[in-house]
């Protein structure tokens, strides 16, 4: 059977893209999950993101997050803190393990974008890029 239901594909594609970027953070210590968290926070200035940033920004809740975000602090990439501004919330901090890998980690973004779009040409990626934008409404 040929599904061809926008949605299916989409979390079909996503899961396929997952296989292929598995192998390519697993020489990290890495899972694509706390690989976003952590492009995410580079991205970001420093000391800024709360734990609903990342809750918003990946559409998780929050127990999800913060499994994650363990998980990265245990492998001494970040520390959570009380906010300053908000005794409620926390702030997710990059340690300086985390931005001593920063270059390395980054550069592998860009071996997995190229895995995951290998069947694709220029064109089409960045008709990709500009369809997947629209539909989330940016």
């Amino acid at each position: 059977m040929n599904i061809d239901k926008i949605a299916i594909l989409i979390k079909k594609a996503a899961l396929e893209a997952e296989k292929v970027q598995m192998p390519i953070l697993q020489s990290h210590d890495l899972s694509v999950a706390q690989y976003k968290f952590l492009k995410y926070l580079y991205s970001t200035p420093k000391d800024s993101v709360r734990v609903v940033d990342l809750e918003t920004e990946y559409s998780m809740t929050h127990p999800a997050v913060i499994d994650i975000l363990k998980v990265l602090e245990k492998k001494g990439y970040t520390t959570r803190n009380v906010n300053p501004e908000d005794a409620r919330s926390k702030i997710v901090s990059l340690t300086d393990k985390a931005y001593t890998w920063q270059s390395e980690l980054e550069g592998l973004g860009d071996i997995m974008d190229e895995a995951v779009t290998k069947n694709l040409t220029d064109d089409e990626k960045k008709e990709m890029i500009r369809l997947l934008h629209k539909m989330m409404g940016e």
